[in-house]
This record gives C-alpha cells, sequence and structure tokens, in this order.
C-alpha cells in the first residue's frame, strides 16, 4: 500500500515540505495527524493506493486522473469565490440600498419641516391680513 498525495498548487507546503503536483509515499511516510491536516486542506486530495494496481497504469492514465482532481479542486474553488462574489455584491446592493432609503427619509423629514414651518408663516400672515383695518376708500 502506498499513500498517493495529489497537490492542486505545486510547490505549497504542508507538514514540513514543498509538494508537487502528484507524488506516491510509502504508507508509513505519514502520521495519521499529518494525514488528516492534508485532508483539512481542499488543495491536497489523499489517496491509499495498491501498489501492483498503480504499477499497471500508464503515464496517460495516471496524468488523466492527475488533471480530473485538478480541474475537480478548481471548479470547486471556482464555484466558492463565485458564491462569495454573489454574496459580496449582495451586501452590497443591500448597504447601498439602506444607505439611499435613510437619505431619502432624512431628505424628506427635512422638507416636511420646512413645509411646516412655511404653511405656519402663511397661517400667520393669514391672520395679520384678516385682523389689519380694511382701508378707506377715497371720496371724490
Amino acid at each position: 500500500m502506498k499513500i498517493h498525495i495529489i497537490c492542486s498548487s505545486p510547490g505549497m507546503w504542508r507538514n514540513g515540505i514543498p509538494h508537487p503536483a502528484s507524488e506516491f509515499y510509502p504508507a508509513d511516510r505519514w502520521n495519521e495527524k499529518e494525514l488528516d491536516r492534508f485532508k483539512a486542506d481542499p488543495a491536497f486530495t489523499v489517496r491509499e493506493v495498491d501498489e501492483t494496481a498503480e504499477n499497471t497504469m500508464t503515464d496517460a492514465d495516471f496524468q488523466l486522473r492527475v488533471d480530473a482532481e485538478v480541474k475537480r479542486q478548481v471548479d470547486a474553488l471556482k464555484d466558492s469565490l463565485q458564491a462569495g462574489f454573489a454574496n459580496a455584491v449582495k451586501d452590497a446592493v443591500a448597504d447601498k440600498t439602506a444607505e439611499l432609503k435613510a437619505g431619502h427619509d432624512n431628505a424628506m423629514d427635512a422638507l416636511g419641516k420646512q413645509l411646516k414651518t412655511a404653511n405656519e408663516a402663511v397661517e400667520d400672515l393669514q391672520a395679520k391680513l384678516a385682523a389689519a383695518p380694511k382701508p378707506v376708500a377715497a371720496k371724490k
């Protein structure tokens, strides 16, 4: 039995060493804690493989497997980034909408106060006009 580790970002360090795109290690090379670190990192895929089965695989078959795994990981990352971007846009739109609504509400409040003040001034002037003595018509 061997441990096959596929790294979607060749050169990435994990468990103290940089990793190539794909490497086979003896089954006892990594302890359980180290294997758990690989498995927890989405940039790595860990497979236990039968040595005899891997020895019969052609280089082309092996490369297809590696390419498929790298594509799977890239697609998963792409989907995650797209979802994050969509959420960021949705949040930005919600924030801008709330900001514009608050500005609109504040402007409406200010205009309402100005209208109230203007109406009070008009009522005051109308009351003064009603209370003012009427001009007497001039005699000819």
